[in-house]
């Protein structure tokens, strides 16, 4: 129950209440368990309004949350390597992120013989990114008519949209937007054959399906296309790395899901820590 609940229930002040709950927490949370089955999975969620974020690193085997610290930078991962004990770091095999370039940082700082997997979920959520960016440059294409902008401008839902997604009301009009412009037919096609690159079970198929698919995005010759290759060619190791680690973050990502819903009920913590243990407590891991 929330705080307030049980504030109400037993006729006691909420702060009262949650200063109870908060001792035991700290009692059965305070110290940080650094066991792990080898593999971790790091993201971060929002904390809300003005950019604040909480990083949460779970064991991707069990799902238990082993630590949560504030914000999303280098120094943020340093304090969860800086306490784990040696041995524990030298037994980290592999960590599962986005290429988000402090936590790589850290991670390669600390434990530089574990392999870093990067995430398929984000990297085919940040090419949703370029199809927007495109989307955008074609509505502003002045040669255009009013009726063919109108078109592009209330497309961008369903150019998000994986296929199996659609409404059967936004297929003919996806069919219709993807006859009418050449750059944004060819960008959805590269979507669904990015998703494809992870299919390979071999890292040699996937070192040539990686290949062929920036080579095919790069005669798009469009700006923000060649700008994702580039980040691609650049992150290869950590995309290459899922043939030999299959670990990913989307585990952490329905976490994730959880712990918003953990901070609705709550109001919001406006007490960090306690947020954190309460974080702790809702996943202990199997």
């Amino acid at each position: 129950m929330p705080v307030k609940q049980v504030a109400d229930h037993l006729n006691l002040d909420w702060k009262t209440v949650k200063n109870i709950d908060k001792s035991f927490l700290e009692e059965e949370f305070g110290e940080t368990d650094y066991s792990h089955s080898g593999y971790l999975a790091v993201d971060e969620i929002s904390m809300g309004k003005y950019h604040k974020y909480l990083t949460v690193i779970i064991d991707f085997i069990t799902g238990r949350v082993i630590w949560a610290g504030k914000d999303r930078k280098v120094k943020t991962l340093d304090k969860f390597f800086k306490d784990m004990p040696q041995q524990d770091l030298e037994n980290i095999e592999a960590v599962a992120m986005d290429m988000w370039d402090p936590f790589i940082k850290s991670v390669k700082k600390w434990c530089p013989d574990a392999c870093i997997v990067f995430d398929k979920f984000h990297i085919v959520s940040n090419f949703n990114d370029v199809i927007d960016n495109v989307r955008r440059k074609e509505q502003r294409d002045k040669s255009l008519s009013e009726k063919e902008q109108k078109v592009i401008k209330g497309s961008r839902w369903m150019l998000l949209k994986n296929e199996d997604n659609l409404s059967d009301k936004e297929k003919p009009k996806l069919e219709k937007l993807l006859e009418l412009n050449k750059n944004l037919s060819k960008v959805y096609i590269l979507k669904d054959e990015l998703k494809t690159i992870w299919d390979a079970d071999t890292l040699e198929a996937m070192e040539e399906a990686l290949d062929d698919w920036c080579e095919k995005a790069l005669q798009t010759e469009l700006k923000p296309v060649i700008k994702f290759v580039n980040m691609l060619q650049n992150h290869r190791y950590g995309i290459l790395a899922y043939t030999d680690y299959q670990i990913h973050t989307s585990k952490l990502e329905g976490t994730n899901n959880r712990i918003k819903e953990l901070k609705r009920r709550a109001y919001g913590y406006h007490d960090p820590e306690y947020y954190k243990l309460k974080i702790k407590q809702a996943f202990p891991g199997v």
